[in-house]
């Protein structure tokens, strides 16, 4: 098997480079590492190439850096190829599609699929579609795709591509909001899966809380892909030792809302500062129980402790929370997301009933808090 390097972009205007092509006999040609450089030298003199698409006529470009690759000889009005492929693109499809096929799984590269109207990268066993995305796209465009998948009773699994090896461990990671889109979910964890072409290998951002817009705190794990499975292995929840790393960023995170509330002028018109009036709390100083991590807070666009301030105070006067969103009062990310909001909320306040009049400090809320996490995950605390 030839080793292929360089991830450098392929184009600069609108070439698009593809790994399939459909030859004179009207067979599919496929570009999967078979060959090697000279012998696709010697096919590219006896043989031409068209787009299985728009059938228009196809270079077989075998350089020296670059993988080898089919690209339009004019520029391209090709509909059924979203974007111009960068190499890196090309490679990870490339190894992800010799990872289905050493674990003798049915793969089919670049699959158009004409009831649609689209070019799925990877379609496994007919049921499983792998979208390999490198760069950013409309969160749009990517529901569209993903809902389009469903209409043939394909499941969608996105991929982040990677252009550099991720730090492993439990941090704060900015996520743009196509990434947030690409989530997936077991239970009650969300996980974002990626890929790295150039050492073969996967990455899992996983056990994923919302802090505020892009960032969010989760864990980096990596997989090579010759230790990964397929249905892709799923995350494990996070050791105690883990989730009071969480703990800590969310402090920290609180820390700093408070003090820019603090300096955010009128605090009559402050809502930070009449929650706490409203609840007779310090607003310097806010109880631990507010500002917690919870799973599946995104569903909400306020901070941790903004949205558990408005609850507490809604319980306190009798105020269901569905009208506490109706009204606007509490904003969700997504009106789909209500119950789900629901559903939080109402784990919130079990918690906060069942520790409002116990002494919660530093020694005790990691417990309070990552009980309610096993909880919520099904993990067995040890």
């Amino acid at each position: 098997m030839p080793k292929f390097s360089g991830f450098h972009r392929l184009v600069k205007r609108r070439v698009i480079c593809i790994l399939v092509a459909t030859t004179t006999q009207q067979q599919l040609f496929f570009l999967t590492g078979k060959y090697t450089r000279q012998e696709l030298l010697e096919i590219r003199l006896r043989e031409h190439f068209f787009c299985p698409t728009c059938q228009a006529p196809l270079l077989l470009k075998i350089g020296e850096i670059n993988i080898p690759h089919f690209a339009h000889k004019t520029l391209s009005t090709c509909q059924h190829f979203s974007e111009p492929e960068s190499s890196l693109h090309l490679q990870g499809k490339l190894l992800l599609y010799q990872f289905f096929n050493q674990l003798n799984f049915k793969a089919e590269l670049e699959k158009y699929l004409s009831e649609i109207r689209q070019r799925a990268d990877l379609l496994v066993d007919k049921k499983y579609v792998i979208e390999f995305q490198c760069s950013t796209i409309p969160v749009s465009q990517l529901i569209q795709r993903s809902q389009g998948y469903q209409q043939l009773s394909m499941y969608p699994i996105w991929l982040k591509g990677l252009k550099e090896p991720c730090r492993e461990g439990v941090g704060l990671l900015h996520l743009k909001s196509h990434e947030v889109a690409m989530m997936q979910k077991v239970g009650q964890l969300s996980y974002i899966l990626l890929f790295y072409p150039p050492a073969n290998q996967f990455y899992y951002y996983s056990n994923l809380f919302y802090v505020s817009a892009s960032r969010w705190v989760g864990k980096t794990k990596s997989l090579s892909a010759t230790k990964q499975v397929f249905p892709f292995a799923l995350p494990k929840p996070l050791s105690k030792d883990e989730f009071n790393l969480v703990l800590g960023i969310f402090y920290h995170a609180k820390k700093q809302y408070i003090r820019s509330q603090l300096y955010a002028g009128n605090r009559v018109r402050n809502l930070y500062c009449r929650l706490c009036y409203e609840l007779r709390l310090d607003v310097t100083n806010v109880p631990n129980l507010f500002g917690i991590p919870l799973l599946g807070a995104e569903c909400f666009k306020q901070p941790a402790i903004l949205w558990q301030l408005q609850v507490v105070e809604a319980y306190e006067k009798g105020v269901g929370i569905d009208r506490l969103i109706q009204t606007g009062k509490l904003t969700l990310s997504d009106s789909e997301k209500q119950q789900q909001a629901i559903d939080l909320t109402a784990n919130y306040i079990a918690l906060y009933l069942k520790y409002k009049d116990k002494t919660v400090d530093n020694s005790n809320i990691l417990d309070i808090v990552y009980d309610n996490y096993c909880k919520n995950v099904g993990k067995l605390r040890k």
